[in-house]
């Protein structure tokens, strides 16, 4: 569902920056660096929680520690005749060790895989069983080769 920031204050955009930079940031530094009152910072975030605005906080994992220290992502058509399924296909992909992530997409290809592997054998296993499936139509696979992460709000 689209959010907008609509009811969201400048205080509310901080918190949620500061949370974004790092989940585990205690209410007292993000009070210190909104300049509101630890009682204040605390509130704020359990609304913003009982908003949707915050739906949870996640660990930033070195993937290599463990085991997983190649991160690819997969491009997949879906044959015409299974564009109505490809939720649940999402779905069942999504559950797939290694699997960090499914997105659906608008343009030549219907979703995107971030996997996280153990080596490119572990990679190609993953692929070509993705590809036997009879409702891909095909595959497009690039290997990242850094990761760099943005600021997602000014």
């Amino acid at each position: 569902m689209w959010m907008s920031t609509e009811g969201l204050d400048d205080i509310d955009l901080q918190i949620v920056k500061s949370l974004l930079r790092d989940g585990r940031m205690r209410s007292r530094a993000i009070a210190s660096e909104c300049g509101i009152s630890e009682s204040t910072a605390h509130n704020r975030i359990n609304r913003l929680i009982d908003k949707g605005v915050i739906k949870g906080f996640r660990a930033d994992v070195d993937l290599a520690v463990l085991g997983r220290p190649m991160l690819a992502n997969i491009l997949i058509r879906f044959t015409q005749n299974a564009r109505n399924r490809m939720l649940h296909s999402a779905k069942i992909i999504a559950k797939q060790p290694g699997v960090e992530e499914v997105l659906f997409l608008a343009g030549s290809y219907d979703l995107s895989v971030k996997l996280a592997c153990e080596d490119s054998n572990a990679l190609r296993d993953f692929v070509v069983r993705l590809s036997a499936h009879p409702e891909i139509a095909s595959t497009e696979t690039s290997v990242v080769m850094e990761r760099i992460v943005g600021e997602i709000v000014d």
